[in-house]
């Protein structure tokens, strides 16, 4: 792993390039997926720090409730995001009561959860994936969703699958995206989370270690994007990780 995979991007909430992780082959390509936090948290600066990077489309998995500045956010004019290729790629809707009782968190916080999507939205799922396919037809995409950690993990952990990275890999970044998101909650105000020291922090990060990885065993990409019937042009586009 290099240095190049973690851009800088002011104010972006642990931007790192998926590429440079070993894969069967080699390494996974750098400067093709980059994945991070919401983007309202990045500053102009870092608008076009993310164009220097060759970044064409940004895709963002969040609900459309959740898009929008805060009061803390910097002030970026909506145009500076006109150069990219702007997709709201929704992964699950939180009007469905059934999934609000089942995930019995305010949020997806877990990779334990991450099934539950397979099981209420394999329509918002598999169209998601289709848009991020086909946003990678046209070039570098900064893929996120809140934190940058679960709904952003997951699809990274799926792409990184397809690319041939092993899962204890896989499992290994995902920890350091929690571990960002830990750090960022120093300071963050969350209403929810917040800072946890080493010991606390190690545990609660080992249970989600573990679920991610019995996750992609259960779930693995090749077979999971199948059920989800992505078309074979998507998955070779998603695969775009690939040595």
């Amino acid at each position: 792993m290099t240095a190049d995979r973690f851009p800088t991007v002011d104010g972006a909430l642990g931007p790192r390039d998926l590429g440079g992780l070993p894969a069967a082959g080699g390494l996974t390509r750098l400067g093709r997926v980059f994945a991070g936090g919401r983007r309202e948290l990045i500053t102009a600066r870092g608008v076009e720090q993310l164009a220097d990077l060759g970044i064409r489309s940004v895709v963002d998995l969040r609900a459309p409730a959740e898009v929008g500045r805060r009061p803390s956010d910097p002030q970026v004019p909506e145009a500076a995001w006109d150069r990219f290729a702007v997709r709201t790629c929704p992964v699950e809707d939180f009007s469905d009561e059934a999934y609000v009782k089942a995930i019995d968190h305010p949020f997806l916080n877990h990779p334990k959860q991450y099934p539950l999507l397979l099981t209420h939205f394999p329509r918002l799922l598999a169209g998601a994936l289709e848009s991020l396919a086909e946003a990678l037809e046209t070039g570098p995409v900064y893929l996120h969703c809140s934190a940058g950690r679960d709904r952003t993990g997951l699809f990274s952990a799926w792409m990184l699958q397809l690319a041939g990275v092993e899962p204890a890999v896989i499992a290994e970044e995902y920890v350091r995206s929690l571990a960002v998101v830990n750090e960022h909650h120093k300071t963050s105000g969350h209403p929810v989370e917040y800072f946890m020291e080493a010991d606390e922090f190690a545990s609660w990060s080992g249970s989600r270690k573990a679920a991610l990885l019995e996750f992609l065993d259960r779930h693995p990409a090749e077979k999971t994007l199948a059920q989800l019937r992505i078309s074979p042009a998507h998955v070779a586009a998603l695969a775009t990780l690939r040595p």
